[in-house]
């Protein structure tokens, strides 16, 4: 029986959705976004995140890069703070609005439920190698 179960399972094509698709973070005004350079951004992408560290500390204003925010998203699922990862992201919607302020879509695997799946955010092209 269990044999009959596994078989039918495997035999079943999988289907592949669509990544979701990150929307852009809800900023206050105490938010500021001053100018970032190309390598101070770069820095920004490659530091160590430590979840660990205190999440009152975690920053979400990163900076203005080429006159579109830069924000730091912090995505976590069922083991918080664990296995929290931090995205430094274009404050836009992935797909044409991406496009159209010279991002890069790109899907990263994000915690979800109890697993992880893809998500599709919009990253300044200059950080997008760092960002996995």
């Amino acid at each position: 029986m269990i044999l009959t179960i596994m078989a039918l399972l495997l035999a079943v094509p999988q289907r592949h959705s669509e990544p979701d698709i990150a929307r852009p973070e809800l900023l206050s005004t105490a938010d500021k976004f001053a100018p970032i350079t190309d390598a101070a951004l770069i820095a920004v992408a490659k530091r160590p995140f430590d979840p660990m560290s205190d999440p009152r500390k975690w920053k979400l204003a990163v900076g203005l890069h080429r006159g579109v925010p830069v924000v730091a998203s912090y995505v976590c699922s069922d083991v918080c703070p664990q296995y929290t990862k931090r995205i430094i992201r274009y404050n836009v919607t992935a797909g044409a609005e991406c496009d159209r302020v010279g991002g890069v879509s790109k899907d990263i695997v994000v915690p979800k439920g109890i697993g992880a799946g893809p998500r599709r955010y919009c990253l300044p092209a200059v950080a997008a190698p760092f960002q996995n």
